[in-house]
């Protein structure tokens, strides 16, 4: 599996097309070259994500983001962060950097831990998390500390950056 150190980097060409990846850990280049994204994925959700990120990076000249789940080879599903960027390189228009997203299910976060550390990505302040939330600012305070314990962190940031990577 690709990790945030070993991310999977793929080449495209305009009509999306894979023509160079690596590195590769259960295919081979002849699995994956001349496929497109959208391939590897079941649900059509995912595959308009691919597809406006496709339509972002080739007409906006902009990079961007997705989160989807691609299915391996084993048949099993896999999450994973791409990054797509555009470039101007014969035929080459865009690289994409792809993570695979680990789920850390010993946190056991509640629903109302999850609720709040979405806020937090939103970047709500405290004031409005509780009036959100329907309790009151100190609530709010606990509900931190107990997921920077369940986490491990001991930030603000640390609660944000375990946020950004693990919820949809």
């Amino acid at each position: 599996m690709h990790s945030p150190t070993d991310p999977l980097v793929t080449l495209h060409d305009a009509r999306g097309r894979i023509l160079h990846a690596g590195p590769l850990y259960s295919y081979s280049s002849n699995d994956i070259l001349q496929t497109a994204p959208w391939d590897w994925v079941d649900l059509d959700e995912d595959k308009q994500k691919i597809r406006d990120a496709y339509q972002q990076v080739l007409f906006d000249q902009r990079p961007t983001t997705c989160r989807i789940e691609i299915t391996l080879k084993n048949g099993s599903k896999a999450k994973y962060e791409c990054r797509a960027t555009p470039v101007d390189a014969g035929d080459v228009v865009a690289i994409v950097s792809s993570v695979a997203i680990v789920e850390d299910e010993s946190a056991n976060l509640t629903d109302r831990e999850l609720e709040l550390l979405r806020y937090l990505v939103a970047g709500r302040p405290t004031k409005q998390i509780a009036k959100q939330m329907g309790v009151k600012p100190t609530t709010v305070a606990t509900y931190k500390a107990r997921i920077k314990e369940k986490l491990g962190v001991d930030s603000l940031a640390g609660l944000i950056n375990y946020a950004t990577k693990h919820l949809r």
